[in-house]
């Protein structure tokens, strides 16, 4: 109370100003005003009061009438409607009773709330300070957003976050409307791939995906309506992937975000396709750090030769390790523009498992084909294991063997 009385004595003596009088004096002579955007005239002369309290201080300073008491619960309304908001504030208690319902069914800690401004109204606030100056002055849309997400705190305990909230209240100043717009849940985590044939996302030509699989367990807990999958880099529908490569899951709408992450582990675990694991909530701001990862990969690849080579000529592929010109493979032209990209080959072993097979470990920087790596690709891939062995081969097999995030 004595922080309040101080502020209060600082803004009238503020007051005192005769320019800040014949403003008020002014705007009050033009037509009835409320309490709540006379005091917005003033919001910047001062901090720490409630407009309605400015205002009705306001009014008291130029003689315009009684001042209502100190501790009144609700701002004095002009007995002719207030020119500017039409008595628009005596709504907020309603649009917070309906707020607060709509609330109910979603689960959030924070929450934010926005306004669509009524353009009839806002005309007339324009008018006004044209009239006597706007520069000290707040948006009535803005004293609103505050107003009703002050009644929101304390009826739901949820905490006003202006940056991220997880669900917003838009009210409708012209149309009376109250509804939620529900900000995405993301998951982040990381996933092994155990089966070929298996897409990341969805893809019609294929009955299921990881995204799927992924994220049809954590939607339904959430209670959400659908989702979307990022992930650090993919792998293609015939390669596995057996070190855990890092993704998010964003699920739209989601009624319930306090999950029981384990056990929606243990649900996705349980498909046999796919494993994840370091299920947990993270940021819509962790997406583009996600996509902005470029790390080393490890692979396993299964390379088929058309003829037979001695192991003196199986060790050229040391010859692999350093820069190749990789060329867009003739596979994916279709989606991706035909350009020159050099990638750097780290590392390379190999094992002979056949006459004509040979198993290589390659690490490569982030966006090297690695089967064109192995077939060339016609020459679009220079140097390639069929051009350094002098003969054909192609991919049999590929797996990521790692994603080398922490490196």
């Amino acid at each position: 109370m004595a922080e309040r009385a101080w502020r209060k004595t600082r803004f009238a003596d503020a007051l005192a100003r005769d320019d800040l009088r014949g403003r008020a004096r002014q705007a009050l002579a033009a037509g009835p005003l409320c309490d709540p955007c006379l005091g917005r005239l003033f919001a910047q002369v001062d901090t720490g009061l409630a407009n309605a309290d400015r205002g009705r201080q306001v009014r008291e300073a130029v003689g315009a009438g009684p001042a209502a008491p100190a501790d009144a619960a609700a701002p004095a309304t002009p007995a002719e409607p207030c020119r500017v908001c039409h008595n628009l504030f005596d709504s907020i208690d309603h649009w917070a009773v309906r707020a607060e319902a709509a609330l109910r069914s979603v689960e959030s800690r924070t929450f934010q709330v926005a306004s669509h401004a009524d353009p009839a109204v806002l005309d007339r606030e324009r008018a006004l300070w044209h009239e006597v100056g706007g520069d000290l002055a707040e948006p009535y849309k803005t004293h609103v957003n505050r107003l009703l997400g002050t009644r929101l705190w304390e009826a739901t305990g949820r905490e006003p976050d202006l940056k991220r909230p997880e669900v917003v209240v838009v009210i409708d100043h012209r149309t009376g409307g109250v509804r939620l717009r529900i900000e995405p849940l993301f998951v982040a985590g990381r996933y092994r791939k155990l089966v070929r044939g298996l897409p990341q996302c969805r893809w019609k030509a294929w009955p299921t995906s990881i995204q799927d699989i992924v994220g049809e367990p954590v939607r339904r807990a959430a209670d959400g309506d659908d989702t979307r999958f990022h992930g650090c880099g993919r792998e293609d529908t015939d390669v596995r992937c057996l070190g855990r490569r890092p993704f998010i899951l964003e699920v739209r709408r989601p009624k319930r975000r306090r999950l029981d992450w384990a056990a929606l582990a243990a649900e996705i675990n349980a498909s046999g396709q796919v494993e994840v694991d370091g299920l947990a909530p993270c940021a819509r701001d962790d997406v583009a750090r996600l996509k902005g990862l470029r790390p080393d990969k490890s692979y396993r690849a299964v390379a088929e030769l058309a003829r037979e080579v001695d192991d003196a000529t199986l060790g050229r592929l040391a010859d692999l390790v350093g820069v190749v010109r990789q060329r867009t493979p003739v596979r994916v032209l279709k989606r991706r523009p035909n350009r020159l990209r050099r990638r750097r080959v780290r590392s390379l072993r190999w094992t002979r498992l056949g006459p004509r097979q040979v198993e290589l470990e390659v690490r490569a920087q982030a966006g090297t084909y690695i089967k064109e790596l192995v077939s060339g690709d016609g020459g679009r891939t220079q140097p390639s294991v069929a051009e350094v062995l002098g003969t054909e081969a192609v991919c049999a097999e590929l797996d990521v063997i790692d994603v080398h995030v922490e490196e």
